[in-house]
């Protein structure tokens, strides 16, 4: 096995295979799965020898692959592979200390000391959970507990709620909303600028039409950095829009919050020090693999907010602030080892080892992005400021061109769309990924497009 996966790395990094991404209609994909499972349990062609291993690797997305610049995931640090064995070799569940003896003080030690980093304070710490979704989700909760007059938790909720959010954040600030029992009017959008920035004067007019609707606003919510084209939300100017009006100021870091360990590219997040609340993924930009994201707050009491119930079964009778019962603070009771990854990192590199990645793939980005310029026939959507590039072909059919490269490979870039239109878009995650190999993305993109004029 060890072998196998070696081997693999080696001809990932090497750009030997043939695609990133094997495009194959998803209904042949999933024929080929039914007959390879309807040969049953033979030893000689399964999991005993480690084939299914290989055939799992043949046939799956090549984030190790320079090539590589599609989805927000991690290129996984090589050594977290072990890790990641050992932990789902032990199982620990860590609802309570008891289920997760080892896990959870490293949770609590770790999280502690990266909170204080990020500047949010000597009395700041955080959990972890298994997705961004899921830390802004519970952020919000939170948000409501703390800022209600009642007791929502007990009592529900009494009023009509809601947030304050750039029209261009990730689309889980509203499904939370929805959860919550907010509704669609629940979730306001604030205009943005021309590059997608929330428009700091128009939290105003929002807030005051929300007043005028009769909906109670909670929190501001600001995007570090959006999904779809990597703009940073003016931190400072929300942090004092919540301050003058009393809110709850969340910072769904998800993507960019990692920019926090880069002396060189932090200057994004000036303001985040000022958040009640920050989420951050680790397995974006910091090598963590699928899923653990951070959740941070500033008071750590409000940690315990979110969630006020008990559970004879789970809990014995005392204080309700006990970090080592972390289902008092999480929406999940078991839950994977996700500390180990980043206690080991942590312990091992500080924050040397993340500043070098964060440099690494926003460097990539702003390299990509100055190809894109010097190139006749191509249009950067705006100068990137993270690892995420919004660009495209003034003179064919971006749609066209991306289900090309995507059908015949080798590279992997993805696309979003506003205004009506079709952008590509590449988000640098591998630290391998050479200016060479980017400017081959752009090559290969007008080999495509010659084919269709």
């Amino acid at each position: 096995m060890l072998e196998t996966l070696t081997e693999y790395l080696r001809i990932s990094r090497s750009q030997a295979l043939d695609y990133v991404l094997p495009s194959e209609d998803p209904n042949a994909r999933l024929e080929m799965w039914r007959q390879e499972m309807q040969k049953g349990s033979d030893a000689q062609n399964g999991l005993v020898r480690g084939d299914l291993v290989s055939r799992v690797l043949e046939r799956s997305n090549h984030l190790h692959d320079p090539r590589y610049a599609g989805h927000q995931v991690a290129v996984p640090l090589p050594e977290l592979a072990w890790i990641t064995a050992a932990t789902a070799l032990l199982n620990n569940g860590m609802a309570i200390d008891e289920m997760g003896p080892a896990s959870s003080p490293m949770e609590e030690a770790v999280m502690r000391s990266i909170a204080q980093f990020m500047g949010l304070g000597d009395d700041a710490s955080g959990i972890l959970c298994h997705g961004g979704t899921l830390a802004n989700l519970t952020a919000l909760l939170a948000a409501r507990q703390c800022q209600s007059q009642s007791d929502e938790w007990r009592e529900g909720t009494t009023e009509k709620y809601a947030v304050l959010v750039s029209e261009q954040a990730h689309y889980c600030v509203d499904r939370a909303v929805r959860v919550m029992g907010w509704g669609e009017e629940g979730t306001i959008h604030v205009p943005v600028d021309a590059s997608h920035c929330i428009r700091p004067e128009a939290l105003e007019t929002a807030f005051a039409e929300a007043q005028t609707k009769g909906l109670k606003v909670l929190s501001v919510v600001g995007s570090a950095c959006t999904t779809s084209t990597g703009a940073f939300d003016d931190l400072n100017a929300l942090a004092d829009f919540a301050t003058s009006k009393g809110l709850w100021f969340h910072v769904d870091g998800a993507h960019g919050a990692a920019q926090i360990f880069s002396k060189q590219h932090r200057k994004p997040l000036e303001g985040l020090q000022r958040a009640d609340s920050v989420a951050m993924d680790f397995h974006k930009m910091l090598g963590i693999p699928a899923l653990c994201t951070g959740l941070f707050y500033r008071r750590s009491k409000d940690a315990y907010s979110a969630f006020s119930q008990d559970a004879d079964y789970l809990y014995e009778q005392g204080e309700q602030d006990e970090w080592w019962n972390l289902s008092k603070r999480t929406f999940e009771c078991t839950k994977r080892m996700l500390s180990v990854a980043v206690y080991g990192i942590w312990e091992q590199h500080g924050a040397e080892l993340w500043e070098s990645l964060v440099d690494q793939l926003v460097g990539n980005a702003q390299a990509f992005a100055a190809s894109v310029e010097s190139r006749e026939g191509w249009e950067l959507f705006a100068s990137p400021e993270s690892n995420i590039v919004c660009f495209r072909s003034t003179q064919w059919d971006n749609a066209l061109l991306r289900k090309r490269m995507v059908e015949r490979g080798p590279h992997y870039i993805v696309k979003t769309e506003f205004g009506g239109e079709t952008w590509l878009r590449c988000t640098f995650q591998n630290p391998f990924t050479t200016e060479a190999v980017s400017t081959s993305i752009l090559a290969r993109l007008e080999a495509l497009g010659r084919e269709l004029d």
